[in-house]
C-alpha cells in the first residue's frame, strides 16, 4: 500500500508538470505541431492528409516524412477538443504521464532481478520520480514530438517481453508495442532490431523453450513493418526521403570536406593522406564525434543541443544533480553482471547510434531512447550510494546526506521552472515560430479590404499556419492542391488563395497595388511605414504589416 501511495503521487506530480500550462507553454506551436494538427484534422474529416494520400503510413508534411503514429493520435484529441494547440500538444502529455507508470514496472523488474527485491521497490519509485521530473521528459512531453510516444512504447514492449519470460503469450504484446515503436519515430527503426540482437543473445536459452510462440510475435513485428523497410530498401521510394536529408552519408558538406582534403593530398603526393581523406575514413570519423558527444557534459547537464526547443535555456537534458550518480550507476550496471544490468548498460550505449549516424548531433530527440535508461542508472546510483553510505558511516552521516542530496536537487528542480516558464518562453519565442497566430488572426480581419495578402517566409512554413488557424477545408484543400498548387509549390512559395507566401524582397513589392505585406523586420527598410505590428514575447518586433 506504502508503493502504491507514493507511485500515485510522483504520478500526480509529473501530470501536473505535463498538463500545467500546456496550450500556452511552449508558446506557440512551431511548424512540425502545426503540420502534425493540421493533418490530423485532414485525416478525421476525409481520411487523407493535406495532400489527398488515403491513410498514409509516412506523413509528407514538409517533404520530411514524419513516422505516422503521432498524427494519427493527435486526430483522436482534435474530434474531442478541436483544432486547437491544446488538442494537437494532449497525446504527447497524455502519454508522457503513462511513460512514469511503464518506467515503474519496467524498472520493477529490473530491481527485482539484481536487488532480489519483491515486496518494496526503492529504485523503481525513484526512477518514475527522476523520470516525472526529468527535464528531457518534460520538454518532449509538453509540445507534439514523435520521439516521446516511441519512449513510452519501446519502454512498454521492453517490459511486455520480460513478462513473455514468465507468461509466453506477453511476447504477442510486446511484439505489438514495437511494431508502433517503428511507426513513431525514425531513431528507433535503428534502435529496436539492435535491441533484438542483444535479447536474442542474452535469452537464447529461454527463447528457445518457447521457439513457436517467440517467432509468430516476431513475425507480426516484422510483416507489419514491410512498408518500413520497402522504404528502406528502394531508395527510389519518396518515404525515404528523412534518411537522405538527415544522414552523414549524404551531407554534402562533409562529402566536400572530403574532397579537398583528398585533392590536396594527391597534390603533394601524399599517399597517407590520401587513404586518410577517403570518404569512408571521414565517415567513421564524423559518426564517432557525433555518437561521443551525446554523452559530452555540455549536453547532459549544461546547455543541451543546438536545437533551441529541445530544452530550457541554461539547462542540458538532465540536471547537474544527476552527474555523480550517473556514473555511481553506470559503474554499479558493468559490476552487477546481470543480464538485464548489462542490458541497461548496452541500451545507453546504443542509444545514441541512430543520431551519430545523421547531421546535427547531438539531438535530444534522436537520442530520446536513452532518456529511460539513463534515469534508471541514475536511481541504482542514488540507491548504492545511500546503501553504502548506511552500512560504512553513522546515521547521523547518512541523514546529513539525504538532506543535502534532496536540497540541491530541489534548488535544481526550481531553476529549471523558472528557466522553463519564465526565461524561455519570453527568449526563445522565436525558435516557436511565434506570431503566426496573431498574422492570420489580423489578416482575417483585413481579407475584405486586399485584394492580395502577401506573408514572408523569413520565419518558414507560414502556409501550414494559415491552414491551421484559419481552419481551411481538407476537403477543399486537397482539391486545390492537387488542381493549382502542385504545379508550383515550391520550398519558398506557396499560394493558396489571395494569399502568397514567399520571401519578401522589398524592390519587387513596388509595383503591388491593393496589396497587404506582412513581412519581418528584416525584410522591411526603415523609410518604410507599418500599419501594425506584431511583437515578440521579449518586446521585440516580430512582423510588421505594410499596405499598398
Amino acid at each position: 500500500m506504502k508503493e502504491k501511495i507514493i507511485l500515485v503521487s510522483i504520478l500526480l506530480l509529473g501530470m501536473c508538470l505535463r498538463f500545467y500550462q500546456l496550450g500556452i507553454n511552449p508558446p506557440s506551436l512551431d511548424w512540425d505541431e502545426a503540420s502534425q494538427g493540421y493533418n490530423a484534422y485532414s485525416i478525421l474529416t476525409t481520411g487523407k492528409d493535406e495532400y489527398g494520400n488515403l491513410l498514409p503510413l509516412s506523413i509528407r508534411s514538409f517533404d520530411d516524412y514524419k513516422p505516422p503514429a503521432y498524427t494519427y493520435l493527435t486526430a483522436s484529441s482534435v474530434a474531442l477538443f478541436g483544432l486547437t494547440l491544446f488538442a494537437v500538444r494532449l497525446p504527447s502529455a497524455v502519454i508522457g504521464t503513462f511513460t512514469i507508470i511503464v518506467v515503474f514496472l519496467l524498472t520493477k523488474e529490473i530491481e527485482e532481478d539484481i536487488f532480489k527485491k519483491k515486496h518494496f521497490h526503492p529504485v523503481a519509485l525513484l526512477t518514475s520520480f527522476f523520470f516525472a521530473i526529468s527535464p528531457w521528459s518534460l520538454q518532449f512531453s509538453r509540445a507534439a514530438f514523435e520521439g516521446n510516444i516511441g519512449v513510452f512504447f519501446f519502454a512498454l514492449g521492453l517490459f511486455f517481453f520480460f513478462q513473455g519470460l514468465k507468461n509466453k503469450w506477453y511476447y504477442f504484446i510486446s511484439s505489438i508495442s514495437f511494431l508502433i515503436v517503428l511507426y513513431s519515430y525514425h531513431s528507433f527503426r535503428l534502435l529496436v532490431p539492435l535491441l533484438f540482437i542483444a535479447l536474442g543473445v542474452l535469452y537464447w536459452k529461454e527463447l528457445k523453450k518457447q521457439f513457436i510462440v517467440v517467432l509468430i510475435a516476431f513475425a507480426i513485428c516484422f510483416f507489419g513493418s514491410l512498408p518500413i523497410l520497402q522504404s528502406l530498401i528502394l531508395s527510389s521510394s519518396t518515404t525515404d526521403a528523412r534518411f537522405a536529408t538527415v544522414t552523414i552519408f549524404s551531407d554534402q558538406t562533409t562529402l566536400d570536406s572530403s574532397i579537398k582534403q583528398l585533392e590536396k593530398a594527391q597534390k603533394y603526393h601524399d599517399i597517407a593522406g590520401e587513404i586518410l581523406a577517403n570518404r569512408r575514413i571521414v565517415w567513421i570519423s564524423t559518426l564517432t564525434k557525433n555518437y561521443l558527444e551525446h554523452f559530452s557534459p555540455d549536453f547532459l547537464f549544461l546547455q543541451g543541443d543546438s536545437g533551441q526547443q529541445h530544452q530550457a535555456i541554461g539547462m542540458g537534458m538532465l540536471y547537474l544533480w544527476d552527474l555523480p550518480f550517473l556514473l555511481i550507476g553506470i559503474y554499479a550496471l558493468v559490476t552487477f553482471r546481470n543480464k538485464k544490468s548489462f542490458l541497461v548498460f548496452f541500451l545507453i550505449l546504443i542509444a545514441p547510434v541512430p543520431s551519430a549516424v545523421a547531421t546535427g548531433a547531438p539531438h535530444a530527440v534522436r537520442d530520446i531512447g536513452s532518456l529511460p535508461f539513463m534515469q534508471i542508472a541514475v536511481a541504482i546510483g542514488v540507491f548504492t550510494s545511500s546503501l553504502f553510505l548506511k552500512k560504512h558511516f553513522s546515521q547521523m552521516l547518512y541523514f546529513g546526506f539525504v538532506i543535502l542530496a534532496s536540497v540541491v536537487l530541489f534548488c535544481n528542480f526550481l531553476y529549471y521552472l523558472h528557466q522553463y516558464y519564465v526565461v524561455t518562453p519570453r527568449d526563445n519565442a522565436l525558435y516557436w515560430q511565434y506570431g503566426y497566430q496573431q498574422v492570420f488572426a489580423y489578416a482575417k480581419l483585413q481579407e475584405k479590404n486586399y485584394q492580395h495578402i502577401l506573408v514572408t517566409y523569413y520565419y518558414d512554413q507560414p502556409y501550414i499556419y494559415y491552414l491551421f488557424f484559419n481552419k481551411i477545408n481538407p476537403s477543399w484543400y486537397q482539391h486545390y492542391w492537387q488542381t493549382t498548387e502542385r504545379m508550383s509549390a515550391i520550398r519558398m512559395y506557396r499560394k493558396i488563395g489571395k494569399y502568397e507566401f514567399l520571401p519578401i524582397d522589398w524592390s519587387a513589392m513596388r509595383g503591388r497595388k491593393n496589396t497587404l505585406i506582412i513581412a519581418s523586420p528584416h525584410e522591411v527598410p526603415d523609410t518604410v511605414k507599418s500599419l501594425h505590428n506584431i511583437y515578440f514575447p521579449d518586446g521585440s518586433i516580430a512582423f510588421e504589416a505594410i499596405a499598398q
